[in-house]
């Protein structure tokens, strides 16, 4: 499907709004944008139809983890237009880009580009039979090294629009350092230009003179990323002849039946990034290695049989876990169990965190990997039910309609073989299986009610919660307590797992 002639007509910019606003509809840019939508479109529109607009402030601040990145997130109408110009530039630029680029591609991910790796291990190796090797590089300092001008002087040859290269030369060689709100998320951070700035002068681009460097952030730098290392691509592919090479932003991996031919591939490749890119390779230099010790790529270490995850991965999810467990958890009755205190927010940011590593790790062999983790939380199960490779949270917190809808929600999240303590005003209350197993623990006997859909219910007053949990955590059963109160969602209390299940 062509694009319309006309690059900033009202149709472009709205579906351009509708896409940026996807997962950013609920941000306070994008709901004041969102107030009267239509008149800021129209306002944009003449902005760049007359060549008056120009990007707004833009907010600095630094990503989390053992190597901060310098972050320039841009104002919401900024990001309108970079939806603009990537439906400009992709069309023109995918076809000519090769296949085994990867990173901000449709359907060239991560996990896209490890499958990739072992198919070109197991050519390579001829399924495992032969040996072969392997020659790992990386771009020093990539996105704060790029060269505006060299950029542009690529971007103008394949794109023809007068209009389409005003507004790439108005986005590109603008200057985030020059207005911008440096927001911190640790207590005492030092912000840009004062001593202990936590990012190195040389990935920093905050004294650059705006010659080099784009804002890791932003759309548009993610595709003109590709735009610019396409160059040596198309030199590593037709002119070095390396059939196995394959590129993940500024990750290179070129495999090859001897080492030669590698370590002459590597020295062609650092003059022409540095003669053609201006970009060098990051020291110390790498040396081909046998793939029989695997290739880590992508967060993974790869072979022609199997991958598994890199050891860094699985330490990140430790340390959450950790985290976790330093403020929520602890000791109850002694050593007779361990309490969960059910934060909401806290419970609910573990539980996306662990999908998210688990989402990921189950595409390897990992099975051993998660359940040493689970082996060593022994409260993990009061949060989590996992299935093979694949965890899911117990508690998701949603909204009960009713009394029936809440009991049964909790009920059936409760870890297996546990009691759901419920309370009910000033006694606890058990139906259903939940009353069958209490009333064998506790002894407790039956009640009848008329009260939703159950006839029989045992239960105890609320004064004597503390007797009978320390009684049901001294058969090896754990508790989770939660209370009715109408209009709350179905969230437990806490939940008291045994240190020693029966």
């Amino acid at each position: 499907m062509h694009a319309p002639a006309d690059p900033y007509a009202f149709a472009t910019l709205f579906r351009c709004y509708r896409e940026c606003r996807r997962n950013k509809r609920n941000t306070l840019n994008a709901l004041a944008f969102e107030v009267d939508a239509e008149a800021n479109l129209l306002r944009l529109q003449r902005e760049l139809r007359e060549h008056r607009y120009r990007p707004g402030r833009s907010v600095c601040f630094l990503t989390d983890g053992p190597k901060p990145r310098e972050v320039f997130a841009a104002d919401f109408r900024d990001r309108i237009v970079h939806h603009v110009l990537v439906g400009r530039h992709l069309p023109v630029c995918e076809p000519r880009f090769i296949h085994d680029s990867f990173a901000c591609r449709a359907g060239k991910g991560t996990l896209a580009a490890s499958d990739r790796l072992t198919t070109f291990l197991r050519q390579v190796s001829a399924n495992g039979r032969r040996p072969a090797w392997a020659l790992k590089l990386d771009v020093a300092s990539f996105f704060a090294s790029i060269d505006k001008q060299v950029l542009y002087d690529i971007l103008a040859q394949h794109v023809a629009d007068p209009e389409v290269c005003w507004l790439t030369r108005v986005v590109l060689f603008h200057d985030p350092t020059r207005d911008y709100v440096f927001r911190s998320r640790r207590r005492g951070e030092p912000p840009p230009g004062h001593p202990g700035y936590a990012v190195a002068p040389r990935k920093s681009l905050f004294g650059t003179d705006n010659r080099r460097g784009l804002p890791i952030g932003n759309l548009t730098s993610q595709v003109w990323a590709n735009v610019y290392l396409d160059g040596l691509d198309q030199f590593v592919k037709p002119v070095l002849r390396c059939r196995w090479y394959l590129r993940y932003v500024d990750d290179l991996v070129l495999l090859a039946e001897d080492p030669a031919p590698l370590r002459d591939w590597r020295a062609q490749i650092e003059q022409f990034l540095a003669t053609q890119l201006k970009l060098g390779l990051r020291p110390p230099r790498s040396e081909p290695t046998p793939i029989a010790r695997g290739v880590t790529f992508v967060g993974w270490r790869t072979w022609a049989t199997h991958r598994v995850v890199r050891r860094k991965t699985l330490a990140n999810l430790d340390r959450r876990l950790r985290e976790f467990e330093r403020r929520c958890v602890r000791r109850a009755f002694g050593a007779l169990a361990l309490r969960i205190e059910m934060a909401p927010r806290r419970v609910a940011a573990l539980a996306t965190s662990v999908a998210s590593y688990s989402g990921h790790l189950r595409h390897g062999a990992t099975g051993r990997d998660l359940a040493r983790l689970r082996q060593r939380r022994p409260w993990f199960d009061g949060l989590f039910a996992m299935t093979g490779a694949r965890v899911s949270a117990r508690w998701a917190g949603d909204a009960a309609r009713g009394f029936d809808a809440a009991y049964w929600r909790l009920a059936r999240a409760t870890p297996p073989g546990g009691l759901l303590f419920w309370r009910v005003g000033r006694y606890v209350e058990l139906y259903g299986p939940q009353r069958l197993r209490a009333a064998a623990l506790l002894g407790l006997r039956p009640t009848r009610l008329r009260r939703g859909r159950w006839a029989l219910v045992v239960g105890f007053p609320r004064w004597q919660v503390a007797r009978c949990t320390r009684r049901v955590l001294h058969q090896g059963v754990s508790v989770t307590q939660a209370r009715w109160r109408r209009g709350l969602a179905a969230w437990p209390q806490r939940i008291l797992l045994p240190t020693r299940p029966a």
